[in-house]
C-alpha cells in the first residue's frame, strides 16, 4: 500500500503505526524486545510509546533505527490544573521527561489527550506550552486524542483550530461526529484499531504492534 498524506502535517506516511501496548505473560523486556525486533523488520515507521515510555525510550536509545516517535499526554493530564501557568508546566514537564526517556530532541507526534473537557484556561495554557515546543524543536505535528464525549470534544475542537492530526477510537459515533470536522479543517486521521482491517482510505491505523506487523506485512504486499 502506498503512503498517505496526514493532512496539513504535509507528510507522506506509511498508514499503519504500531502502539506499544504489552499483553502476555513473561517479563516486559522480553516481550518489548521481540516485538521490536519484530517492529524494525517491518515497514512501519511510527511506534507510538504512550503505553510504556520508559521501556520503549531504552530500546529506542539502544537499538539502531529511524523509527519516528509519538506520544499522547497522559489521561486527564490539565484538570488539576488551578490556571493556564501550571497547565503549561505540566505539558512542558511531560515532554522533557518524554525526551529524557527516548534520549532525543525531537517528538514527531505530540497528542494532547482529551478524555474530560478541560476548562478554556487549562487548554490556552495547554495550547501556549505546545506552540512554543514546537517553535523550539521539541515537537514536530499536535496532535488531539479525542477520547472523551464526541460532542464535547467537537465543541471544543471547533474553538481551536490547533491541531493538525487527530486520533480517534475506532467507534461508530465517535467517527460520524468528528471524522467531518477533522476532514473540515484538513487534519490527519489515526483510527485506533485492533488491527483486524486495513486503514479506510487516506487514514492511518495504530494498533498493538504484533497485529500491525501483520497488517503491514499484508499490505506491503
Amino acid at each position: 500500500m502506498s503512503q498517505v498524506l496526514l493532512g496539513r502535517t504535509n507528510r507522506y506516511v506509511f498508514p499503519v503505526w504500531a502502539r506499544g501496548h504489552l499483553t502476555g505473560d513473561g517479563s516486559a523486556e522480553a516481550r518489548a524486545e521481540r516485538l521490536m525486533d519484530a517492529l524494525l523488520a517491518s515497514p512501519i515507521e511510527t511506534l507510538d510509546i504512550s503505553p510504556a515510555p520508559a521501556l520503549w525510550g531504552r530500546f529506542l536509545r539502544e537499538r539502531a533505527n529511524r523509527l519516528q516517535i509519538a506520544v499522547a499526554t497522559p489521561t486527564n493530564l490539565l484538570l488539576h490544573a488551578p490556571d493556564a501557568r501550571i497547565a503549561a508546566n505540566l505539558l512542558q514537564s511531560h515532554i522533557i521527561e518524554t525526551l529524557c526517556a527516548v534520549g532525543r530532541t525531537h517528538i514527531d507526534y505530540y497528542f494532547l489527550s482529551l478524555h474530560e473537557t478541560p476548562n478554556e484556561t487549562q487548554l490556552s495554557g495547554a495550547l501556549e506550552a505546545l506552540e512554543l515546543a514546537r517553535q523550539e524543536g521539541q515537537i514536530g505535528a499536535i496532535g488531539l486524542a479525542a477520547y472523551g464525549k464526541p460532542l464535547a470534544i467537537l465543541a471544543l475542537w471547533r474553538t481551536h483550530d490547533a491541531f493538525e492530526v487527530a486520533l480517534l477510537p475506532d467507534e461508530a459515533e465517535r467517527l460520524q461526529t468528528l471524522l467531518p470536522e477533522a476532514h473540515a479543517r484538513r487534519a490527519g486521521v489515526v483510527v485506533l484499531t485492533d488491527g483486524s482491517r486495513p486503514p479506510d482510505k487516506g487514514q492511518v491505523a495504530l494498533t498493538p504492534i504484533e497485529q500491525a506487523v501483520a497488517l503491514a506485512s499484508a499490505l506491503h504486499k
